[in-house]
């Protein structure tokens, strides 16, 4: 099994330093892929999973509701006490994301990328995509199965991933970072229908949705589909759905 601990620490060290660049006021801005928090309230939620499971508390019942009440116990914190707490669960975090709980070193890989595209330092290359385009496509494939539906297969120049052993019924033709953006739900349905690559595509974007419901707005990230700046979304719009494993 791959240890994923040291691509998790550069990924959370990259997030503080254009944290830290931004500045205070830019911290203020709304993430519009996470349309109910600010920058500044996505790294805390990024904080706060690993910090609560390592003081022993667990979300019980509503696993939203969990992840509300640990954002808001830390509301007011500056970043420099958030990077604290963060470094001082470390053992907890290596224990998850080297032991199978892969979901929280996905989490923070996409959020990664929410961050830059609502402080506008968006970086394409930051993303191991040997880890994290096979993670992405792993995180479908139960849903997949359920649906009766074939492997989603991403090709991306001489490479080529698929979710598992059976035919490819979606087969996307992207940059590993679109993959990972399509795959965790930053595209609306229209965006995905310009995508193409399946005969059955209404029933691939139905398992997307139903895993993290899609944006009904274009986020306006740079990709072959869309050049245009961020369009504002409401709360209703909000997407971001966790399961942990």
């Amino acid at each position: 099994m791959t240890e994923l601990f040291p691509a998790y620490d550069a990924t959370r060290a990259r997030m503080l330093d254009i944290a830290r660049s931004a500045g205070p006021d830019a911290l203020t801005t709304m993430v519009p892929s996470c349309p109910d928090w600010s920058a500044l309230q996505l790294i805390t939620h990024c904080v706060s999973m690993p910090a609560a499971l390592g003081a022993g508390d667990f979300p019980s019942g509503d696993t939203g509701n969990w992840i509300d009440k640990i954002l808001n116990d830390r509301a007011g914190h500056s970043l420099d006490e958030l990077d604290a707490e963060w470094i001082g669960a470390n053992d907890t975090i290596a224990g998850m994301v080297n032991g199978g709980g892969a979901v929280l070193f996905d989490d923070l890989v996409v959020h990664e990328h929410d961050l830059r595209g609502a402080l506008g330092v968006p970086d394409h290359s930051a993303l191991d995509a040997s880890i994290m385009v096979p993670s992405s496509l792993a995180s479908c494939v139960a849903a997949l199965e359920t649906a009766g539906l074939g492997s989603i297969e991403v090709r991306s120049g001489s490479n080529v991933w698929r979710s598992h052993d059976a035919e490819p019924g979606w087969i996307l033709e992207v940059s590993p970072w679109e993959a990972v953006r399509v795959l965790y739900s930053r595209r609306t349905a229209d965006e995905l229908h310009a995508l193409g690559g399946s005969d059955n595509i209404e029933a691939y974007i139905a398992v997307l949705d139903a895993h993290l419901p899609l944006p009904t707005s274009s986020l306006g990230e740079r990709s072959r589909f869309s050049l245009t700046f961020p369009t504002p979304r409401t709360k209703e719009d909000a997407h971001d759905r966790y399961t942990l494993g």
